[in-house]
């Protein structure tokens, strides 16, 4: 996707953004984000259903990784750890970004 596209889908898009997919954005840009912390950062237990979303709604491509952990009872459990792509880390800077005035009056001189 071109920069000139990929800044005008983010624009369209970062209006439907909610605090908690700002904060799962943010937290994705930083690194791989497990599953638990996931839940902790979008202030949510049910975070792959808002990772769904940024799939789908805003386009992020993230990668599920399945990791072998032993839980406290002794069982083998694959959590997942997401990390977002670096074709998509772009975007998602793109919309978390503010919309500046100065675009904003750029936008509506064209």
């Amino acid at each position: 996707m071109k920069k000139e596209a990929l800044a005008t889908t983010a624009k369209r898009l970062r209006h439907h953004i909610t605090a908690r997919l700002y904060r799962l954005i943010v937290a994705l840009l930083a690194g791989p984000l497990p599953r638990e912390t996931a839940d902790r950062v979008a202030g949510a237990s049910n975070s792959p259903h808002y990772i769904q979303e940024l799939r789908k709604n805003f386009l992020l491509k993230i990668d599920t990784e399945r990791v072998e952990k032993i839980d406290r009872d002794g069982l083998l459990t694959r959590p997942g750890v997401y990390h977002l792509l670096p074709e998509s880390r772009e975007l998602a800077r793109h919309l978390i970004q503010p919309d500046s005035p100065a675009s904003s009056e750029a936008d509506k001189a064209a």
